[in-house]
């Protein structure tokens, strides 16, 4: 996964403010079918757009102490190598196949970081020694993390695929035990883990910082969306939305 700076979440919180603001500012004009008043709407827009951008740099800003401080209190570990040596046995195992002196499976060539993520590819592997795989990996789970596991579409099984139907019936039923969720693609399928759920102390913690920036934000915003004639009531709306958003929010995982 690419890492994001405090410099390029304020690029982020710009672009995306400046976004949110011109559809406000249209969204307001157009609902009052383009009759009226034009500075209320550009008015309107830039209090949308200056809340999303302050609430992204908020949000944003403190997910990315919480990370760095994790980062900080964890060792580095190279996980390539620690899967490559995982599955090293698996690499004897594969010379002995038939078709071994053409297409060998490798844990130099097989095993690798794509993107940020890391890989295993299942190609020029057997079934059974792709099942042998996928139980050394569940028996690792807390070592390996998040992985993506290459499957292929089956397009050079004589018959039908073969790996992917094998590696969905293994993984799927346990995927949740093992704190992992699945994210299936057409030639891979990649095990993210769901995380650690906040506990209540983490999760007050992140609600009073956050709490006050977005009810604040949204009230006036949805102030002055409901016009002159229902200020307070688009205010109230706007603080309860602040409540929940945050709420919400303040429960995400942190997930390793």
């Amino acid at each position: 996964m690419v890492e994001v700076t405090f410099r390029d979440l304020f690029y982020i919180s710009i672009v995306m403010g400046i976004m949110a603001g011109t559809m406000a500012t249209m969204l307001g004009y157009f609902s009052d079918g383009m009759e009226g008043d034009p500075m209320a709407s550009l008015k309107f827009g830039a209090y949308f757009g200056s809340g999303v951008t302050s609430l992204t740099l908020i949000y944003g800003g403190w997910r990315l102490i919480e990370l760095k401080r994790g980062k900080g209190n964890k060792v580095q570990v190279d996980k390539v190598a620690q899967l490559r040596e995982l599955l090293t046995p698996m690499e004897a195992y594969a010379a002995g196949l038939p078709w071994s002196s053409e297409k060998a499976w490798r844990i130099l060539t097989h095993i690798r970081q794509e993107r940020g993520t890391l890989t295993l590819d299942l190609h020029e592997m057997d079934l059974p020694g792709a099942r042998r795989i996928l139980d050394l990996i569940i028996e690792n789970r807390p070592m390996v993390g998040r992985i993506r596991i290459i499957t292929g579409r089956g397009k050079n099984s004589p018959d039908r695929p073969v790996l992917r139907p094998m590696v969905n019936e293994r993984l799927t039923p346990i995927a949740r035990a093992l704190d992992w969720q699945i994210l299936a693609k057409a030639g891979s399928i990649t095990l993210r883990p769901l995380g650690k759920r906040p506990t209540v102390k983490v999760w007050l913690v992140r609600f009073l910082f956050l709490v006050g920036p977005f009810s604040i934000a949204l009230a006036l915003s949805f102030e002055e969306l409901a016009g002159s004639g229902a200020r307070e009531q688009g205010r109230i709306f706007g603080t309860a939305a602040g409540l929940i958003l945050t709420g919400l929010l303040a429960s995400y995982r942190n997930r390793v």
